[in-house]
C-alpha cells in the first residue's frame, strides 16, 4: 500500500508540474505562438529540422552513456531524459543555470558525485564549442570571409586549431596536472575539473570526438537548411545562422527562452553577408520558435515518463 502511495504521489506531482509548465508557456509566450512554425513551415522542413534536433538529443545521451562508466549499462533511456532536461532548463533558464540540473539529475538517477558529473560536463561542452567554432569558422570563410583575402587565408588554420584542441588537451593532461597541482585559484580550478572529465585513454577520446561532431553536424544541417530554406540565403550562411542563435544562449542575460537574444544572434552573425531584413529576422523567429517548442515538448515528455533509479 506504501508502495501504491507512493507511485501516486509521484505520478501527481509530475502531473502538477506538468501542469504548472503548460500554463508559464502560455503566460510568458502563449502555445499558438510557440506552435506557429509548425502551420507555417512546409511539413518536409518541418519534419526534417524535427528529426535532427531528435537525432541529436538521441547521439549526445549517447556520448553520456558511453562516457561516464559509473552509469549502469541499461540506463540509456534515463541518459536521454537527462539530456532532455537539461536541454530544455538551459533554454528556459538565464546564464545557463541549466547546466545545474544536470550533475543534479546524474546524483538523483545514478548516485554519482556532484564534483565528477560536473567535470565531466565541462569537458562535454569544451568538445561542443570547439565543434561551433570549427564549423563556424568554415562557413565563414565559405559564407562571408572571401571578400577579405587576408582573413580567408587564415581561416582553415584557425578551424584546424580549433579541431585540434581536444586532442592536444588530452595530450598535455600529465603535465598539466603536475603543472597545477599546487596552484588554487578559480582558473586552475577550472582546469583540474577539465582534466578531471577527460576520458581515460584515446579510445575514449576518439568516441568522444565523433559523436560530438555527428550530434552538431546531424542539428546544424538541419536547422541550416531549414533556415536557408525560410530566408532565400546559402546553406553555409544558414548553419552559421543556426550557430549564432545557439551561441546565443550562453549570454548571460536573457529573456525567458531567448526571444530576442536568439535571433539577435542569428541575425548578427551572418550580417557582414546580408544586412538584416524583414523577411531574414522572420526567418529566425521561425527557427527560434522550432528549437524552442520541440525542446519543451521532448522536455515535457522526458519529464512525465516513468524511469527507474539506478
Amino acid at each position: 500500500m506504501n508502495a501504491r502511495l507512493k507511485h501516486a504521489a509521484a505520478w501527481s506531482i509530475n502531473l502538477a508540474v506538468l501542469v504548472a509548465f503548460v500554463v508559464a508557456v502560455q503566460y510568458y509566450w502563449g502555445w499558438s505562438r510557440l506552435l506557429a512554425p509548425w502551420r507555417r513551415l512546409p511539413l518536409v522542413e518541418v519534419l526534417l529540422a524535427v528529426a535532427g534536433l531528435i537525432a541529436s538529443y538521441g547521439i549526445r545521451a549517447l556520448r553520456l552513456y558511453l562516457a561516464e562508466r559509473g552509469i549502469p549499462r541499461e540506463a540509456y533511456p534515463q541518459c536521454l531524459r537527462i539530456i532532455l532536461l537539461s536541454n530544455a532548463f538551459n533554454l528556459l533558464l538565464p546564464m545557463r543555470s541549466g547546466e545545474a540540473s544536470f550533475p543534479v539529475l546524474m546524483r538523483r538517477w545514478f548516485r554519482i558525485e556532484i564534483g565528477r558529473s560536473t567535470a565531466l560536463l565541462i569537458w562535454l561542452r569544451l568538445l561542443d564549442l570547439h565543434v561551433l567554432a570549427a564549423v563556424g569558422i568554415l562557413c565563414a570563410a565559405g559564407g562571408w570571409l572571401t571578400k577579405d583575402n587576408v582573413a580567408a587565408d587564415w581561416a582553415p588554420l584557425a578551424a584546424a586549431l580549433c579541431i585540434a584542441a581536444p586532442v592536444t588537451l588530452f595530450a598535455l593532461r600529465r603535465p598539466l596536472a603536475v603543472r597545477l597541482r599546487n596552484r588554487d585559484n578559480r582558473l586552475t580550478r577550472l582546469l583540474r575539473g577539465v582534466l578531471a572529465g577527460l576520458p581515460a585513454g584515446s579510445r575514449g577520446l576518439l568516441r568522444d570526438l565523433v559523436l560530438t561532431w555527428l550530434s552538431w553536424l546531424v542539428k546544424l544541417s538541419g536547422l541550416g537548411w531549414v533556415l536557408s530554406r525560410l530566408s532565400g540565403i546559402s546553406p553555409m550562411l544558414g548553419i552559421l545562422g543556426a550557430i549564432g542563435g545557439d551561441l546565443s544562449t550562453v549570454l548571460p542575460i536573457h529573456a525567458p527562452g531567448g526571444f530576442g537574444t536568439y535571433e539577435a544572434g542569428v541575425l548578427a552573425i551572418i550580417a557582414p553577408a546580408i544586412p538584416p531584413t524583414p523577411a531574414l529576422l522572420a526567418a529566425a523567429v521561425d527557427l527560434h520558435l522550432l528549437v524552442l517548442t520541440t525542446a519543451l515538448i521532448v522536455g515535457a515528455i522526458a519529464w512525465i515518463v516513468p524511469g527507474q533509479r539506478h
